[in-house]
């Protein structure tokens, strides 16, 4: 009798033992302790878990890896890659160094590492288009002050469009203003800012090409650089009004960070953060020519995506990522930043390519053809 007990002792000890390891590897990342092995294998890799982002996502993925270094203390995490989408790629393409790689544009991780290097993206989040204002300027001032009337008008009716006429009359319009922008050859904001101005003359001036030509038809009315987030200082610095190229991601952070900086919403039809409208933005697209090469956009939502390269140095590392990502606490960081989480995320390309352990949060595009357009074309 005394052996059967004992027995019936490590059977218990082994059940529970068991059971707390699958725990682990099931629960939601929010939820796990800290701890260096899960379900029995070690956590530690000995490549070091390098992520390869747009810049627009320095500020929730920083937040989502601070996270990550809590919960799984064991593995090594490089310094991030925030650069614009289509640099990360090409930096993957090169060094091959990320074990993840995020794009705020859903065509360029297809475009540039498909089928080479991975063969899936997930769309995970959903940020919208805002202009960044100095109101340390008497024109970002008064553009500040027109926009707080628009809120009080209801969308659509004739005081609102009125009131947004004026603000595109000063964005846009007026020779004293000066607005950056980012490069759409490298970064998704440059080409997205010009959909923007492009969908906001066609609603406000019945013409596409209104404010679009008044903009980059003037040398002196516009500073372009290579991301977003390298106008900032020169806002800061000199006698820009407006940032056309940002995302509310970023202005969020950003505008907290600089005295006298705000940002201003853009109406939902205008602004390519609400998949209600992909339709709507498909009007208009973006031809961009720069040094002999010219490139055709379609004008298309804010999509974050993401993917695990198919030589990822940590691919272990990069599952949890993912995991984390699509946690209670991951998606409380992304809206903290201004980023709708894509509840469950789509997958397109080869969704079989897709870790076991993710599919429970994603489903293909397949069951969501409506929104098939907003991915490049499958020949």
């Amino acid at each position: 009798m005394p052996s059967t007990t004992v027995w019936l002792m490590v059977g218990l000890i082994v059940g529970l033992v068991v059971g707390i390891g699958i725990g682990y590897a099931l629960m939601p990342p929010k939820y796990i302790t800290k701890t260096v092995y899960v379900n029995g294998t070690m956590v530690a890799s000995s490549a070091p878990f390098a992520v390869g982002a747009a810049g627009t996502l320095k500020f929730a993925f920083t937040d989502i890896l601070n996270v990550m270094s809590k919960v799984y203390p064991s593995i090594t995490i490089a310094p991030p890659f925030f650069r614009g989408s289509g640099e990360v790629a090409h930096e993957e393409v090169i060094t091959k160094q990320f074990s993840i790689v995020a794009s705020a544009d859903p065509t360029t991780i297809p475009s540039v590492l498909f089928p080479n290097y991975t063969n899936y993206e997930i769309a995970f989040g959903i940020t919208q288009v805002v202009i960044i204002v100095n109101l340390n300027t008497t024109y970002g001032q008064e553009v500040y002050q027109l926009w707080r009337k628009a809120q009080s008008y209801p969308i659509g009716s004739m005081q609102y469009n009125e009131t947004w006429r004026e603000i595109w009359s000063i964005v846009a319009l007026n020779p004293n203003t000066v607005v950056g922008v980012s490069n759409p050859f490298t970064d998704p904001s440059g080409y997205q800012a010009q959909c923007v101005i492009k969908l906001a003359g066609l609603a406000f001036f019945g013409n596409s090409s209104y404010l679009y030509n008044a903009i980059y038809s003037n040398a002196s009315k516009y500073i372009m650089r290579d991301t977003e987030t390298d106008l900032l200082t020169l806002m800061l610095t000199s006698k820009m009004d407006f940032i056309l190229s940002a995302y509310e991601s970023n202005a969020i952070p950003q505008t907290k960070a600089y005295k006298g900086l705000t940002y201003i919403t853009l109406p939902p039809f205008i602004n390519l953060g609400n998949l209600s409208y992909v339709d709507y933005y498909h009007q208009v697209n973006v031809i961009w020519t720069e040094s002999g090469v010219t490139k055709t956009f379609t004008c298309n939502p804010v999509v974050y995506t993401i993917t695990i390269p198919f030589q990822a140095p940590n691919k272990q590392a990069a599952e949890y990522f993912l995991l984390l990502l699509f946690s209670p606490e991951g998606q409380e960081i992304l809206r903290s930043y201004g980023i709708t989480p894509i509840v469950p995320g789509i997958v397109y390309g080869n969704y079989s390519a897709v870790p076991s352990v993710i599919k429970p949060f994603v489903v293909p595009l397949s069951q969501y053809p409506q929104y098939a357009s907003i991915f490049p074309r499958r020949g």
